[in-house]
């Protein structure tokens, strides 16, 4: 019997003990993280990562939305100088400056740089048949051997000149003048300036004559 009483002292303290509650571990007591497992291909990322992601793709709307605006405070520039050479800008040594623009936050400035050609086309050459109009002012040749003749009275004569036809400087023009009138050949000394020699049908008395003289063309 004593040994029994002994035993149950022995018990009693320690179920009591056992009953007593037991401090919450913190470690245990939190909740579980469920841990990131990325598919096939795939990545984990983290919230600022997708922050940084959703920023990006708006701009990228942005951009796709918003047409692109290209400006340049350049010109182009040709400079020709007194012996016909021609000068550009745009070529390596100075490119032109530009600015792209494309959205709100889009914004770069380059420089580009063309491959510049230069042409000269000839002058074509002035049709064969024209009208020049000029001023004419001559002596008929014959008339003029015989001044000695009180007869010849008239040996000048002065009147306008119709250019029609040319090849290169020589040229064939019809004549009207205050005393005859006719045709014949000239030749352009200068673009303006010339002798002519044609045939005249002298209105007194109908009579024909060479009438040598200058030209000079308003056109």
């Amino acid at each position: 019997m004593k040994i029994l009483l002994f035993v149950v002292a022995l018990l009693v303290p320690s179920l009591a003990f056992a009953d007593e509650p037991q401090p919450a571990d913190p470690v245990q007591s939190a909740a579980p993280v469920q841990e990131c497992v990325p598919p096939p291909g795939g990545r984990c990322i983290t919230k600022e990562q997708l922050s940084d992601i959703k920023s990006a793709l708006q701009e990228l709307d942005d951009i796709h939305q918003s047409p692109a605006v290209l400006t340049t405070d350049d010109k182009i520039t040709i400079i020709q100088d007194w012996k016909g050479r021609v000068y550009t800008n745009g070529g390596q040594a100075n490119p032109i400056r530009f600015k792209l623009k494309i959205g709100k936050t889009l914004e770069r400035e380059m420089g580009m740089t063309l491959q510049t050609q230069i042409h000269y086309r000839p002058e074509p050459p002035d049709p064969m048949f024209r009208l020049r109009v000029r001023a004419q002012v001559g002596l008929f040749f014959p008339q003029a051997i015989k001044t000695l003749d009180e007869k010849q009275k008239r040996i000048f004569d002065a009147g306008i000149g119709w250019d029609f036809f040319h090849i290169d400087d020589l040229n064939a023009a019809l004549y009207t003048g205050v005393n005859s009138c006719g045709g014949g050949l000239g030749y352009d000394l200068t673009k303006n300036f010339g002798p002519y020699v044609g045939y005249s049908l002298i209105y007194d008395g109908f009579e024909s004559s060479l009438l040598a003289s200058v030209y000079f063309s308003f056109n």
